[in-house]
């Protein structure tokens, strides 16, 4: 792992590999460069790979100023890498970082936003934010009591996993990574606003978009569509985080060449 300093002298790792249009990959809640990096491997056939730990995750340091700006610094910090735009591919919470450093106007050639977590603009639209309000506010309270398996529970309460499928991945390796990593939750539901599509952010973003997503996020990326001036949807046969590698990457290929 190589490693890079914040502004704030956060020491980010993160793993540099294969050649060619230089490629950053933001990961999602509860993961670190591990979870993508199979992924980064068959991006590095074609690109030149950057996989990173986001501060506070994995190989990175750690630290009390943990914020929606300093995370965007961190990111900023690799966009300086080589003095050459940035193709990012961001994944579910990631993407919300995306989007606002998109907004922010930093040297990025073009966006890959895989799996939306953000809830429709539509009459729903309160309820969604204000239930977005209370799991921030519960996650932090179970964090604050020292129950990090609480609130990897609690987060993936909605994700279709069984109780029993729960407790085994609580009781997997991965899963107590989740735990070490669940302090950061709260920080991803900041990077995400009230957990509607920031349309007001998407309409600034200029850059040609590549929405990825699967029959039960479509909505979402129709409804991100809507704001965004250069975009189009392409459909995973499943949510980024299990599809195969080959599939993400085929995509990402064809949308670089157009």
């Amino acid at each position: 792992m190589r490693k890079v300093t914040s502004p704030d002298n956060v020491t980010i790792a993160y793993e540099e590999l294969g050649n060619g249009p230089a490629l950053i990959i933001i990961g999602g809640s509860l993961a670190d460069h591990h979870m993508y990096h199979p992924l980064a491997l068959e991006l590095a056939k074609h690109f030149k790979v950057y996989n990173y730990d986001r501060r506070n995750r994995g190989l990175s340091g750690t630290s009390s100023n943990h914020s929606v700006e300093t995370e965007l610094n961190d990111l900023e910090t690799l966009m300086y890498i080589d003095n050459e735009p940035k193709i990012l591919y961001a994944h579910s919470a990631g993407a919300g970082l995306a989007i606002r450093a998109a907004a922010k106007g930093m040297n990025i050639k073009k966006l890959i936003l895989a799996d939306l977590p953000f809830s429709l603009l539509d009459e729903n639209s309160k309820r969604a934010a204000e239930q977005h309000d209370q799991e921030r506010e519960e996650i932090k309270r179970l964090i604050n009591e020292g129950d990090k398996e609480g609130a990897v529970r609690y987060f993936l309460k909605d994700f279709g996993m069984t109780q029993e499928e729960l407790d085994r991945f609580i009781a997997s390796e991965g899963g107590q990574l989740a735990a070490e990593i669940s302090p950061t939750l709260p920080i991803d539901y900041d990077i995400l606003g009230n957990g509607t599509t920031p349309a007001t952010l998407l309409k600034q973003i200029t850059v040609p978009t590549l929405l990825l997503t699967f029959e039960y996020g479509l909505p979402a990326a129709q409804d991100a569509a809507k704001y965004l001036v250069n975009s189009h949807i392409e459909m995973l046969e499943a949510p980024a985080h299990i599809a195969a590698p080959n599939d993400i990457a085929k995509f990402i290929i064809d949308f670089l060449k157009s």
